[in-house]
């Protein structure tokens, strides 16, 4: 029988170094909880390491008495102690959230002062048990020589992973948008400060300068930039910072899978409350074109109404088949109390915070940029700019009388705009043909956005159920309707600015909304109390 060849150990240290970069690599761009125990576990078995070499060393050492192997093996259940203390130490200072080291000395400092408390607390056992004094030198080179090796550990592996992660392209490859003082400074922190954990490919902006180099375009060009090179994180270093540049960039971003980041001028069109502070000074913010917030189990989006009309804009051909939910307390308690709804609520694009304790709970978690958008509002703009868009609309729900004055209203008030067509449904269930039917007649007049005014939470069954069948984005907005109908006064703007919408429509339709609102409204309440809220 052939036997295999055998394999070199220059061979066997090439796989296993590959093996090890590979790793790390991943714990790196990963947020895997099982590679960061993981982690937790090698620097446990390093610190017990450090102490048998720390051994030697006692043993060596021309200070203090005489100390031999069994004295060794004595103080190895203080390691023991002593290696778990300094991990519970990291944790708390949440070392492994991030591979991520910064320089030599800075790592140093961070492992003398974790260690100190692994210290600590084998002193205060050696002064309680009163052991001997040369197991307190002993302490000291432990303390001493796991710092060195931690700190060791965490430089060797990270500029391991970077290599590997670079010479298989996992590393983040950087687009800089601007030219300026703010770009020149990153550009001199990331590429000339050997800051490895980024990679230049290029920058946008209006007009090249000497400064930077590989100029790829303008920011109108980013399209084209991002088909013709590989780009992974783009960051945002303008000078003037124009709010809806920001959000267009961050949309177009977004479509590619491409992270997107600001350093910031101002801090009022922010909705993240993430900071990541670089070197020099510098802060970088995450930016998201939608961030949740967790009301009561439901993914309430963190946004305003231009944000939301620039995720309109730009996501709407990746939207259609989807539908978009518009919540209110109501509709956030009934998902919290009905599992299957609460479902439909997160699966959809979005659910915006049409009721305004929602958005103030948002703000209240820090999510400074939280608005509300009512259902209503979102159609009047959306509306208002259909003709220019060239967006065409169906409405489907409420009477046929509601929607012979909403068409009368509509092409009234935005001269213009496409109605495709309207339907007033059956209040009972329909049949599956009549269902059939429906939907072949709202696809066969081409809407790009389809309304539905059934109300809550009927119509968001509905349109979860019509998911990838009805080839429109479906937008929930329940009594919108008959407000741009003229059926039902909207609240004063007073009234609508302080949350109190919700007792406008009561007074109006006391009978259907007061156990509604009695009901839920209570709920919500207890709720965001024993939420510490």
């Amino acid at each position: 029988m052939r036997g295999r060849k055998p394999v070199s150990h220059a061979a066997k240290g090439t796989v296993f170094l590959h093996t090890l970069a590979a790793f790390n690599c991943i714990m790196n761009h990963s947020t895997s909880k099982i590679l960061h125990i993981l982690d937790a576990f090698l620097d446990f078995f390093l610190l017990l390491g450090a102490y048998e070499v720390s051994s030697l060393l006692r043993m060596h050492s021309p200070w203090g008495e005489a100390f031999w192997w069994v004295d060794v093996a004595r103080f190895r259940p203080l390691a023991l102690v002593y290696a778990a203390a300094i991990i519970l130490i990291y944790i708390a200072q949440g070392e492994y959230r991030t591979f991520k080291r910064r320089g030599l000395v800075r790592e140093l400092a961070k492992a003398l002062l974790g260690n100190l408390g692994g210290f600590a607390l084998a002193a205060t056992i050696l002064y309680v048990f009163q052991l001997s004094q040369f197991s307190r030198l002993l302490l000291v080179y432990y303390y001493l020589l796991s710092s060195v090796v931690i700190t060791v550990k965490r430089l060797l592996l990270h500029r391991i992973s970077l290599w590997y992660a670079k010479r298989r392209h996992i590393i983040a490859r950087v687009l800089l948008v601007g030219n300026g003082n703010l770009a020149l400074r990153y550009y001199n922190d990331v590429v000339k400060g050997k800051d490895v954990s980024a990679e230049y490919a290029g920058y946008a902006a209006q007009n090249p300068v000497v400064e930077l180099p590989n100029y790829l375009g303008t920011v109108a060009d980013l399209h084209k930039i991002l088909e013709s090179t590989r780009i992974t994180h783009i960051v945002i270093a303008e000078e003037t910072q124009n709010r809806s540049e920001l959000l267009q960039i961050t949309a177009i971003a977004e479509n590619y899978g491409i992270k997107v980041s600001v350093i910031p001028v101002y801090s009022d069109f922010l909705s993240s409350r993430t900071m990541d502070n670089t070197v020099n000074g510098l802060y970088v913010i995450d930016l998201k074109m939608q961030e949740n917030c967790d009301i009561m189990g439901v993914n309430i989006v963190v946004t305003d109404m231009d944000k939301t009309m620039t995720l309109l804009e730009s996501q709407l051909e990746q939207w259609r088949g989807k539908y978009i939910c518009v919540a209110n307390v109501h509709t956030t308690v009934t998902a919290h109390e009905d599992a299957e709804y609460r479902y439909i609520q997160n699966h959809a694009v979005m659910a915006l915070p049409d009721g305004g304790p929602l958005s103030q709970f948002s703000r209240r978690q820090g999510y400074a940029a939280a608005q509300r958008v009512t259902g209503p509002d979102l159609m009047k703009q959306v509306l208002a700019v259909s003709a220019e868009k060239g967006w065409r609309h169906y409405f489907y729900g409420s009477t046929p009388e509601t929607l012979q004055l909403l068409r009368k209203k509509v092409e009234e008030r935005y001269p213009g705009v496409v109605i495709s067509g309207m339907m007033s449904p059956p209040f009972r269930e329909m049949t599956p043909q009549e269902d059939a039917q429906a939907v072949a007649e709202i696809n066969a007049t081409k809407p790009d956005f389809v309304w539905v005014g059934l109300g809550a939470p009927k119509q968001e069954r509905w349109m979860a159920a019509h998911e990838e069948r009805v080839q429109a984005l479906m937008i929930g907005v329940g009594a919108a309707f008959d407000y741009e109908a003229g059926n039902i006064k909207r609240a004063p703007m007073w009234m609508q600015k302080h949350n109190l919408e919700w007792l406008y429509r009561l007074m109006q339709d006391p009978k259907r909304l007061f156990h509604r609102y009695l009901k839920t409204n209570v709920k919500y309440l207890l709720w965001t109390w024993r939420s510490g809220e």
